[in-house]
């Protein structure tokens, strides 16, 4: 086979050669190409897209891993600020205590309650989990004072130590120019244990 091939070459004319040469270097490329080259850039061209998928996953995977601290920082702080959140939330069983705090910040700041009263049948649920659920209670509370003593009391009622906020308060001016009647709808949050 090597003769005739040599033979075959050896009859083409010296200028036809080098096409001959070009022509075979070409229809081997071709070969190449098709056989070997074009099924491997077919499969590059599908792999592709996964890669960079991968690429940017592991991109993402080192930032977090540099984030680490960061997370088991904010874990910590955010376990902290649950549990002082918890100690503010008191159960169904320990409204009257909230009712107490409240009468007590009250006389403290020269208000003088005439009605204080928890609505338990409007309470609304806010969460429920597998050992608690959590509701709002609203507490109407009507009394008469001045408005600074008013405004300390609001204060207060914010800094105290019972998760409790007013949602609403109207004043009407009393008799006397010193003191009005109060009319307050606060809300706490209490929970109840499930049982098991």
């Amino acid at each position: 086979m090597k003769l005739k091939i040599s033979e075959l070459i050896s009859k083409i004319d010296e200028k036809n050669r080098h096409y001959f040469l070009i022509g075979a270097l070409l229809f081997i490329f071709l070969l190449d190409y098709f056989i070997l080259m074009r099924p491997q850039l077919v499969t590059l061209t599908k792999i592709n897209p996964e890669i960079k998928l991968l690429s940017q996953d592991i991109e993402k995977a080192r930032e977090d891993i540099g984030k680490l601290d960061f997370y088991q920082t904010e874990v910590k702080r955010l376990e902290s600020q649950l549990a002082q959140t918890s100690q503010k939330i008191k159960s169904k069983e320990e409204v009257s205590i909230i009712l107490e705090q409240i009468s007590r910040l009250a006389n403290q700041n020269n208000i003088r309650i005439d009605q204080i009263m928890p609505f338990i049948e409007e309470q609304k649920v806010l969460l429920e989990d597998k050992k608690r659920s959590y509701y709002a209670l609203p507490i109407l509370v009507q009394a008469k004072s001045g408005y600074h003593d008013f405004g300390r009391f609001l204060n207060q009622l914010e800094e105290n130590d019972l998760f409790l906020y007013v949602t609403s308060f109207s004043i009407i001016a009393g008799e006397d120019a010193r003191t009005h009647a109060l009319k307050m709808n606060l809300q706490t949050i209490v929970f109840e244990e499930k049982n098991p």
